[in-house]
């Protein structure tokens, strides 16, 4: 697979109190720019592959502070719109043991949030790409953005691009219902998919069950379901991982892959926690490395396991460690010299 990628998506400013402070007794924070989608493609980046960011930012130094920052990555920036207004911004308030984190929202009437059909040129921008990759956070923002994000699937599709989507479900943006009747429209455009909150998975009671299947243990248990996502909406590859929180601090992690309900999973792994954001893009762009270098499921899965457990212990929404780091990163805790 040719390795070109695109992402569509919104950058905000990340302010956080320092030393594990809360919101409410910090002077200070530390800002960092990122975004579910500009994380997988700065990690992309880092490992070798051209990449292009879409997004809209403000004309104003907060603006050339974020394009120097996809620069510095080697993230491409030729289909940035830029215009008067403001970036989105979001407090995170780092949880740590038995005390979980919080975060709080600043994003309204962003540029990005007020993008249009008339912003974009999707065919000029797709052109010698070959992959696209969204979240179910752009559609969620307002209506204009699902026709946007629409719009961008279509096109990407009718020229030849794989197209990847971490449905990201986000309850401050949208309700269950709301996101499942808006992501069914998307997903008959995917081949990949991150995640499946939009659709309602029946619980031990009978009821439905709307948090995914971080709660389902078994492949066995899981596999009617991925069969029936694989049908319902042709797609290809389903990738996600579970998560056990002992504490804030310290969680247990384990990959899963499914080709066409040929399911590969990789064992559990616990780990510390330094930034959680970003952890599930981490792994989503070990997925895309690994499908776009051919490489086998269980290699590729483990890959996208040992990329998330690297970010743990990373500051920030991504990182930009290499492909070998990444891929010894559980041989060993002894010094690397």
């Amino acid at each position: 697979m040719t390795k070109r990628f695109i992402t569509l998506g919104e950058i905000m400013m990340r302010l956080t109190p320092p030393n594990h402070h809360t919101i409410a007794q910090t002077t200070s924070f530390d800002a960092v720019y990122g975004g579910a989608e500009t994380n997988v493609a700065i990690g992309l980046a880092a490992f070798g592959v051209p990449v292009q960011v879409m997004t809209g930012l403000p004309k104003n130094d907060l603006g050339k502070a974020v394009k120097r920052t996809l620069k510095q990555y080697d993230a491409g920036t030729d289909f940035i719109v830029e215009r008067e207004g403001r970036l989105g911004v979001y407090y995170l308030e780092k949880g740590f043991a038995y005390r979980p984190s919080k975060v709080i929202y600043d994003r309204s009437n962003s540029v990005f949030s007020k993008l249009d059909l008339n912003d974009v040129d999707f065919e000029a921008a797709f052109k010698d790409q070959s992959w696209f990759h969204f979240s179910g956070i752009t559609p969620a923002l307002n209506e204009q953005m699902f026709e946007v994000t629409l719009e961008a699937v279509k096109a990407a599709k009718s020229q030849g691009l794989f197209v990847s989507c971490d449905l990201n479900y986000r309850a401050a943006l949208w309700s269950f219902e709301t996101a499942r009747k808006y992501m069914s429209k998307l997903l008959p455009f995917v081949d990949l998919v991150f995640g499946y909150e939009p659709l309602a998975l029946p619980s031990e009671d009978g009821t439905d069950k709307k948090d995914g299947l971080d709660r389902l243990a078994s492949i066995d248990t899981l596999k009617p379901y991925l069969a029936e996502i694989h049908e319902r909406y042709d797609i290809e590859y389903i990738a996600f991982t579970q998560r056990k929180n002992f504490t804030n601090s310290r969680n247990r992690l384990q990959g899963f892959i499914s080709h066409r309900n040929n399911i590969v999973q990789t064992a559990q792994f616990e780990t510390d926690i330094l930034d959680r954001v970003g952890t599930g893009d981490a792994f989503s762009t070990g997925i895309i490395y690994g499908l776009m270098e051919n490489w086998e499921l269980k290699e590729t899965v483990q890959f996208a396991i040992n990329n998330m457990l690297y970010k743990h212990a990373v500051n920030g929404d991504y990182h930009t460690a290499d492909i070998q780091t990444i891929f010894h990163i559980t041989d060993s805790a002894d010094i690397k010299r």
